[in-house]
């Protein structure tokens, strides 16, 4: 069947819409779709509405043209407005939708969301973390292919995913001073090799700073944007991972590795879903605050993502009567 996955662009949605086809054995084609300005900034309420049928005219990015697929999943707000305007003129293509749409979910046949969306409804799949393609298939994958890269940084291995500026917070360098002198403290301390990967929301002076204060450090690795990001790589060949606490998707990853994870919190980012779900991870006992030691615990790391797939199986691709088996 084909499957459109449609995001504004943004790299975590893409991973979501990503994880949820492969675990569906769907080929996706990924669409980066929203609507122009002014019209993005109306309520999804609204754009439920008679305006649904003009979206595709308000639309940017790629175009959304024949052949339609069978299948559309959407991830964010943005997208799930491209969404409903795209059912009305592919009624009969399965939709669902990733995170909350700020819509009501019976404009979609599946809302899949996480517990602190505290969405409800008969459609609506309700998730303890983001959806991600991790598994202990893929960690050893990555595991091979990545560890010649990192043979000459001496364990215990520390993995560092570091996020930045979102559309309600800011990384200034005076705050990524802070948060470079947390991890100096703990490599310093740990006597630990730090693999650190920054993303596009970091901003290039605090990568920069990060680069300066780590260049004369031979147990420091700083992935520099070109080629292939390690990042799967630095969770499946690290002994404990530290993420800020802006990125649900990078808590998530780590928090999949089944190792020791430790939350960076970037100062002044408060109030924020992923910082309250920082906060929850830290309660439940399955992530600690970073500090100037590396310790070893363990939890519990259920296969979500194949109970999810399953669902979504059972409800959009129902098995004619008789079918299935006992």
């Amino acid at each position: 069947m084909k499957c459109w996955g449609i995001t504004d662009g943004s790299a975590g949605m893409e991973a979501q819409v990503k994880a949820l086809a492969g675990a569906l054995g769907l080929s996706v084609e990924m669409k980066k779709a929203e609507m122009k300005a002014p019209w993005v900034n109306l309520p999804n309420s609204v754009v439920a509405g008679p305006v649904a049928r003009f979206i595709p005219r308000l639309l940017s990015g790629d175009a959304l043209t024949p052949p339609w697929p069978g299948i559309v999943i959407s991830c964010g707000r943005r997208a799930a407005a491209v969404a409903l305007g795209l059912r009305r003129i592919i009624p009969k293509a399965k939709f669902i939708h990733i995170q909350d749409p700020q819509v009501g979910p019976r404009h979609f046949d599946l809302v899949v969301a996480m517990r602190h969306d505290r969405l409800s409804g008969k459609n609506v799949i309700s998730t303890r973390f983001a959806l991600h393609g991790i598994t202990p298939a893929s960690l050893a994958s990555a595991r091979e292919r990545f560890a010649p890269l990192f043979t000459a940084y001496p364990a215990p291995l520390v993995a560092v995913l570091i996020g930045g500026s979102t559309n309600k917070y800011t990384l200034h360098p005076e705050t990524m001073a802070q948060v470079v002198m947390k991890l100096q403290r703990l490599q310093h301390a740990a006597q630990c090799s730090l693999l650190i990967t920054p993303s596009r929301r970091t901003g290039e002076e605090n990568t920069a700073m990060l680069r300066n204060v780590f260049a004369a450090n031979p147990r420091v690795y700083i992935y520099d944007g070109v080629g292939e990001n390690p990042y799967f790589g630095m969770l499946a060949l690290a002994d404990a991972v530290v993420v800020t606490n802006d990125s649900v998707n990078m808590m998530t990853d780590a928090c999949a590795t089944g190792k020791p994870v430790y939350i960076l919190p970037l100062p002044g980012h408060d109030g924020t879903k992923p910082a309250r779900f920082a906060q929850n991870l830290i309660g439940q006992g399955i992530a600690r605050a970073i500090g100037s030691k590396l310790d070893t615990w363990s939890y519990e790391t259920d296969d979500e993502m194949g109970r999810v797939a399953a669902e979504v199986r059972r409800r959009i691709f129902p098995l004619p009567s008789g079918e299935g088996g006992a």
